[in-house]
């Protein structure tokens, strides 16, 4: 029915709506690594639709897998990105994603994100999947909002994904160096009150896609309220 909309009720609707991140996972079939990433920059790149946002696309260092981090303005059509946009390029043996419709994006540390514009940038950057103990996830969500800063580590946002059976929160951490990551999860949050367990999967390179004020929107949709 969406699309048969007409193009200004298409845009009010995107309009009310409040935007979701999205975290794509691609599976990547051994020996087809470059001839994927290929063919998914060249699908990302020409991909314009006001429905999503794509705003970088990650390298990951275990694996010659690929992470598609983007806001989606309307989950009625997420779904066809992935199978026409994501889904068709040659070697994409899988997909999938988590969804965050709520959490923390702390600006100065995104904006830093944005800038990361060279081609593909080695800066070091990991995902954080957080286990919370059940009865105690508002208590576990506060503290890890509030983690100490660190002069080689750079907390980039912590999202909600109670939904998720992998993960109840997913925490982005920017820095220099990947053994300072390491010891950032083990040191503080592993250590926090109402953490289960944690796994973490290192970033190998960045290819930013999004405008400036792509990244705006983002920090704008998952301000922090932790202190309000």
């Amino acid at each position: 029915m969406l699309r048969y909309m007409s193009r200004a009720g298409q845009k009010e609707r995107l309009r009310r709506m409040k935007p979701t991140l999205a975290v794509i996972h691609i599976d990547i079939a051994a020996g087809a690594d470059e001839l994927a990433r290929e063919h998914l920059l060249e699908n990302l790149q020409v991909y314009k639709n006001p429905c999503l946002t794509v705003l970088w696309v990650n390298w990951i260092r275990e694996r010659a897998d690929l992470h598609v981090v983007c806001l989606v303005h309307d989950l009625d059509l997420f779904d066809e990105f992935l199978i026409d946009v994501i889904r068709a390029a040659p070697g994409v043996r899988g997909t999938s994603a988590q969804l965050a419709f709520d959490g923390v994006v702390r600006s100065d540390a995104m904006m830093d994100v944005s800038m990361l514009n060279s081609g593909w940038d080695r800066r070091a950057a990991a995902l954080v999947q957080v286990k919370l103990q059940p009865g105690r996830d508002n208590e576990g969500y506060k503290a890890l909002c509030q983690l100490p800063p660190h002069e080689q580590v750079d907390v980039v946002w912590v999202v909600k994904l109670f939904h998720s059976p992998e993960a109840d929160l997913l925490i982005l951490l920017l820095g220099e160096r990947t053994a300072a990551l390491t010891g950032y999860t083990m040191s503080w949050i592993r250590t926090t009150p109402g953490v289960l367990d944690t796994s973490l999967t290192s970033v190998l390179d960045w290819r930013i896609l999004g405008e400036t004020e792509a990244f705006v929107t983002l920090c704008e949709r998952f301000a922090d309220q932790t202190t309000h």
